[in-house]
């Protein structure tokens, strides 16, 4: 054997010191193996944004409540196939475009429930996020932190479809340079 692939499953964002200090040893292998790693989620599952409309709003218990035209089974799969949670978000919504097409900050947000346009009971996106105050039916709402692992496993559950378009535009992305003698730890 000359090379050991320990795989991926690594976290979205910050890799912990525990991590690192785990991946450690592989820089100096005293048996000579070549280590690989696979660390696509760890770059891609929160590399996207998503706009969903809302579709319907009322108030349940005096909470708002929101229905979206996405759902659990479609974009937002990954609350269930890799634990991401909107649960008590407070850093989803942060503008809105304004009447003349400009952004402005969002002052007022209320605590709600999102639910998906399935019409089945367990299409709950999120029980408690704060949503604008002031938004209504027909209004766009952009979810960050969406992942190449959001769009792939999409289906047609309960006859509704999901996204089906996927936009891209062109832009200048900054790139950190690395020294050369300096290890990169993935």
């Amino acid at each position: 054997m000359s090379i050991l692939d320990i795989g991926g499953g690594f976290p979205a964002g910050e890799l912990s010191e525990k991590t690192i200090d785990a991946l450690k040893p592989t820089q100096t292998d005293p048996l000579g193996f070549k280590v690989i790693a696979e660390p696509g989620r760890h770059f891609s599952s929160r590399c996207f944004y998503l706009l969903t409309r809302i579709l319907g709003k009322r108030v349940k218990s005096g909470k708002p409540c929101f229905h979206i035209n996405e759902s659990l089974y479609h974009s937002f799969n990954c609350t269930l196939m890799d634990g991401v949670s909107f649960e008590n978000a407070s850093d989803q919504f942060y503008s809105k475009i304004d009447e003349n097409k400009e952004p402005s900050a969002i002052f007022e947000t209320r605590n709600s429930t999102l639910f998906g346009m399935t019409c089945d009971g367990m299409d709950i996106i999120t029980k408690s996020i704060n949503v604008p105050i002031e938004a209504q039916v027909g209004d766009w709402l952009c979810f960050n932190g969406m992942g190449a692992y959001t769009h792939g496993c999409k289906s047609n559950f309960n006859g509704m479809s999901s996204t089906e378009r996927i936009i891209r535009w062109p832009t200048v992305v900054e790139q950190e340079t690395v020294p050369a003698h300096s290890p990169v730890v993935c």
